[in-house]
């Protein structure tokens, strides 16, 4: 039984349907982008209590902010609690996956996922582009995710350098308008809430200023792909590196 959506696709990507008690009623789209049909027939929870008692898991992967009570009742009801933690890195993915495959009895599958990962940011490493653009992850509110992030690995794993790694010592820093316009980056990505794959967007709902100086430069993303230490994430840095081919010529002035 998996509470959170991070473990569900791993769980499904793991285990064959008929070990899956249940995944979290946030699955579904997730897993329509990454893993279509995998969800098909399995049920789905909603973190009660409730739930662990008619579905009697054996094991129960939670997440670190997982409710406690259906934690306490789940050893009640003497189901084994992993909690899995939160990615930031590459080597977060690697340690989670591990984690996962030990707790489901799938050592073999986790490697082999990990093995294709690393495959393709091996692919990735050996193939940098000639030139580096300096791109940051703007949506107009300011925080940006810096160093420490699952998104800015992922931005450099793609061949690109991150702006706002730059800032002081801290995941998420502040980034207005004003300093966005004077750091001058060459693509700016933006958070989706769409499960589809990234995509060059010219949406209405920015400044006018990102309209006039990085129309054509603004890419897409889906902000659930970057939030959750998948192996996907190689994925997610082959699709930003293609995205970078299909920008204008030249920079963004």
């Amino acid at each position: 039984m998996s509470l959170m959506l991070c473990n569900d696709l791993l769980l499904l990507m793991m285990v064959p349907k008929e070990r899956i008690a249940s995944i979290s009623y946030l699955a579904h789209d997730a897993v329509e982008a990454l893993l279509p049909g995998a969800d098909r027939d399995v049920a789905v929870n909603h973190g009660t209590a409730e739930e662990i008692l008619l579905q009697q898991p054996d094991l129960i992967l939670a997440g670190t902010y997982s409710s406690p009570m259906a934690r306490k009742l789940a050893k009640a009801v003497g189901a084994r609690v992993v909690e899995i933690g939160s990615a930031n890195s590459f080597a977060d993915i690697r340690r989670i996956v591990r984690q996962v495959g030990q707790a489901v009895g799938e050592p073999g599958r986790a490697h082999a996922l990990l093995a294709q990962m690393d495959g393709k940011l091996a692919w990735l490493a050996s193939h940098q582009p000639a030139r580096r653009l300096r791109v940051v992850v703007w949506n107009g509110s300011q925080s940006v995710p810096g160093k420490g992030t699952l998104t800015n690995a992922i931005i450099e794993a793609s061949g690109a350098d991150n702006i706002a790694a730059r800032l002081p010592d801290t995941r998420y820093g502040s980034f207005d308008l004003e300093e966005l316009l004077a750091a001058w980056p060459d693509a700016i990505l933006q958070g989706d809430t769409r499960w589809s794959g990234p995509s060059l967007q010219d949406a209405h709902a920015m400044p006018p200023l990102i309209e006039r100086y990085w129309h054509g430069r603004r890419i897409a993303y889906p902000d659930a792909a970057y939030a959750c230490g998948l192996p996907q994430s190689a994925d997610a840095a082959i699709a930003l590196r293609k995205l970078y081919r299909d920008l204008p010529a030249g920079s963004a002035r």
